[in-house]
């Protein structure tokens, strides 16, 4: 295995709460870590919630979708034509994919790419991608503030006074 510095001890932090779990077939737990940035933990009870078996493989295409929208994360599948890369070692080439939190999909596996390297055992081999998906974190809308004073806040105060009466 050639992982380099941090993406080493991120791939020895993952293998230590996996064993911890008694876990295996767990590249969806393992991808969906790394490129959220959560922790093992987090995301082994998100995909779990979604229906993953302890010590079984699962879907990374439905349920790692619906396990990254509860960590509020957007996984959105790229084009083939929004990279170049054809393999693994490839993807840690490619410019347009140097930047940023993937998940490489390949035939049986699933690996993260974090900012242009590979976080897997599968760093340096020639498995031939089969999708791309990018994470975003979900912007979480700042509530609006009303300045005391205003006509605005009056109402608004009015209205939730009004809102607070006991019917019965």
């Amino acid at each position: 295995m050639k992982l380099s510095g941090s993406s080493k001890a991120l791939w020895d932090t993952m293998a230590t709460a996996s064993r911890a779990h008694n876990e295996n077939n767990d590249c969806t737990v393992k991808a969906l870590t790394a490129a959220t940035g959560l922790t093992y933990d987090e995301c082994h009870h998100a995909l779990a919630k979604q229906g993953r078996k302890p010590r079984r493989g699962c879907n990374f295409h439905t349920m790692g979708k619906r396990a990254a929208k509860e960590l509020g994360f957007l996984m959105e599948a790229l084009d083939w034509r929004d990279y170049d890369a054809k393999t693994c070692i490839s993807a840690e080439r490619d410019r347009k994919l140097a930047k940023g939190r993937y998940v490489l999909q390949v035939r049986g596996h699933v690996a993260a790419l974090v900012d242009g390297k590979v976080v897997d055992w599968s760093q340096g081999r020639r498995h031939r991608i089969r999708a791309v998906y990018a994470f975003t974190p979900i912007a979480k809308p700042e509530p609006t503030k009303i300045p005391k004073g205003t006509a605005k806040w009056q109402a608004y105060t009015k209205y939730t006074k009004q809102d607070q009466i006991p019917l019965f």
